[in-house]
């Protein structure tokens, strides 16, 4: 139920290069594994030490994130997105001075924050659009591109030649690519903000909040679920005998079946509706679920991992769409941010005691009941979306002039 008939965020420019934005702001989240594998590498850094600065790192993100509420809609976009990424860039190049273990804290906090206020910028832009759903579809289809070319070039191509240095360099270059290049073809503000604050933004944003917020809560419980198993994919792998090769591989391969999922979803859009391709979804990711918990082979493992990594951008391309068209406000959107920083801190962490105290299965069994959560909760906004939606149509009959 948009009432923005015509938006510049609507053009598939705009989308390629918010996406980019986007796509910077979810960067170092994408390549974690291989940047802490370097660190791990340079300084000696155990894996307490590193899951610290992955702590350090999300904090930051999370933080700079939910601050963006502050400015997102009073400054440029492009302003913001130069700032964030020149602050990530800088704290990313600082490494190569060879920081205290306690300045690199600093650092990844410095970095997070950054990304964190680049995410939050994406998911207002994105937000902004008057066909949601196939903007957040395109969104997440394509911050995830990068990442996953990343992962295969910085280890491949990247490390052996030019090393340590040369991986820090390359990050470096792609952030400004990505945050700061694209941005004379990106808007510098919210049409549907200055049409909120023209007064004529719907009435329906007075009782249209409980939708924003159940579509918040629906991204949070599937992204910590999603991420209690995504931490251990590998370690699942190895304990059944896998080769880290083949592991590689497939998670390699499940990153661009992720950003499928997001593209796939952008081209369904509402034409099945919007709880039955999410229901549809859940349940093909809960049977990947199945299979990681019994596979024997490694096509069973492949095709686990392959229904799991797909549903993760095509379920939130409609819980953050549902979320987007009810937040009037253009504000509120932002906080899809937070939603990914406290799920990549709390899931792991939920998933490594599960599998400390009870083993693999527990934790597959605590994804899989996030996942059948948040059918729930995001059916719970869908029905009262259709309530609201109904709710206007029926106002706006009753001051229709009688012939």
């Amino acid at each position: 139920m948009k009432t923005t008939v015509s938006n510049p965020i609507d053009n598939t420019s705009v989308y390629i290069c918010a996406g980019l934005v986007s796509a910077a702001g979810a960067l170092l989240l994408n390549v974690l594994p291989v940047l802490f594998g370097a660190l791990a590498e340079q300084f000696g850094y155990g894996e307490q030490q590193l899951g610290t600065l992955a702590m350090a790192m999300n904090l930051g993100f999370g933080v700079l994130g939910l601050a963006s509420l502050l400015w997102i809609q009073r400054v440029s976009w492009r302003i913001i997105s130069t700032l964030a990424s020149l602050l990530v860039a800088a704290a990313v190049a600082a490494v190569l001075r060879g920081p205290s273990y306690e300045q690199l804290l600093l650092l990844m906090a410095l970095a997070g924050g950054g990304t964190g206020a680049l995410y939050a910028l994406a998911m207002t832009i994105f937000g902004d659009s008057a066909q949601p759903e196939r903007a957040f579809g395109f969104k997440l289809g394509m911050e995830t591109v990068p990442g996953a070319v990343l992962l295969i070039v910085l280890p491949v191509l990247v490390a052996p030649q030019w090393g340590f240095q040369g991986m820090l360099i390359a990050l470096v270059i792609s952030i400004v690519l990505m945050g700061i290049i694209p941005l004379p073809w990106v808007p510098r503000h919210s049409v549907r903000h200055l049409e909120s604050r023209a007064g004529e933004a719907p009435v329906a944003c007075r009782k249209s909040r409980a939708i924003v917020w159940l579509s918040l809560l629906a991204s949070l419980v599937f992204l910590t679920g999603i991420m209690s198993v995504w931490a251990f994919l590998e370690l699942m792998g190895k304990k059944s005998g896998l080769s880290s090769d083949a592991i590689g591989t497939v998670l390699a391969l499940g990153f661009i079946i992720n950003a499928g999922g997001g593209f796939i979803a952008s081209s369904i859009g509402l034409k099945a509706g919007r709880f039955l391709p999410v229901a549809v979804i859940i349940c093909a990711e809960i049977a990947g679920l199945v299979l990681l918990g019994e596979f024997a082979s490694l096509f069973t493992y492949v095709v686990g991992v392959m229904c799991f990594l797909f549903s993760i951008s095509f379920v939130l391309a409609y819980t953050f769409g549902v979320m987007a068209e009810f937040d009037f406000s253009g504000r509120l959107v932002a906080l899809g941010a937070l939603c990914l920083s406290v799920g990549a801190a709390v899931g792991p962490a939920v998933g490594g005691f599960l599998i400390e105290a009870f083993g693999y299965t527990a934790v597959l069994l605590f994804s899989g009941a996030c996942s059948i959560s948040v059918l729930a909760i995001y059916g719970a906004a869908v029905l009262r979306s259709q309530q609201v939606s109904e709710r206007v149509l029926i106002d706006s009959a009753a001051v229709l002039p009688k012939l």
